[in-house]
């Protein structure tokens, strides 16, 4: 445990001289694995890989030998306007290559989509909907020809607090998933960011999913290379890395 929260320290102290917004592994913005309200630029496209330890799979899917194993995924995603975004994602999963040897040779491919009817204002929070790996998954009930392992969808609102330059965002959220093993994560979720006044790039992440804590830090190098450390229950370590480019060639410091 010593060693991650190291780990976290060093990659805290990377990132500080940085600009940051929060993302999630599915690509879209949000918390880490909680959704929220807030949204990307419109124009942003983000192509990138992420670190999932095996605290964050689901518990059927993603076994070998009956033991979860650590994985990563990468996605593409694409904000064409300020009130939408979608992602395709490829989570790799391990197969035998023969009796010895097991690599990850197979994927689990999804998609991802979020919508934001509300736009935060001066004393309402903005109102998002979304859901990952829906797939084929809104048409069917409880089909298991049909894998859609990260299934689920979402109604979040998320509003922002400035005091004294420092900015504080509060989000809560409705979640669901479509398969039982991944029920611990239904309900209730939400989580708390802080923006400081001494430096107003940088965003720490607190978030609960319905089951564990995380906390978490993201950052922008450069206004093209986003990163994000975070762990789980303060001892399940995740990060990832994507390349950003706003396609309608506008520059934005997070």
């Amino acid at each position: 445990m010593r060693r991650h929260l190291a780990l976290l320290l060093l990659a805290a102290a990377a990132l500080m001289p940085l600009s940051s917004s929060a993302q999630q592994y599915t690509g879209l913005s949000g918390l880490i694995h909680v959704p929220s309200a807030e949204m990307n630029h419109e124009g942003d496209a983000f192509m990138g890989i992420h670190f999932l330890n095996k605290a964050m799979t689901p518990d059927t899917g993603f076994l070998l030998a009956g033991q979860k194993y650590d994985t990563y995924d990468y996605y593409i995603s694409l904000t064409p306007f300020p009130w939408i975004e979608f992602s395709y994602v490829c989570t790799k999963r391990k197969s035998a290559v023969s009796e010895q040897l097991w690599d990850y040779h197979r994927k689990d491919r999804s998609a991802s989509l979020k919508l934001r009817p509300i736009k935060e204002g001066r004393y309402i929070p903005a109102i998002a909907i979304g859901a990952n790996d829906f797939g084929t998954g809104i048409f069917v009930k409880n089909r298991t020809d049909v894998q859609l392992y990260f299934f689920n969808y979402y109604i979040a609102a998320t509003k922002h607090l400035n005091f004294g330059g420092n900015e504080l965002g509060l989000t809560l959220a409705y979640r669901h998933f479509f398969r039982g093993y991944n029920a611990k994560w239904n309900g209730l979720v939400g989580g708390v960011t802080f923006r400081p006044a001494f430096f107003p790039q940088a965003r720490a992440i607190v978030e609960y999913t319905g089951n564990e804590f995380l906390v978490g830090l993201d950052a922008l190098l450069w206004r093209h290379l986003r990163l994000q450390a975070s762990l789980k229950d303060f001892k399940y370590p995740n990060f990832g890395l994507c390349f950003q480019l706003n396609l309608l060639g506008r520059k934005y410091t997070y």
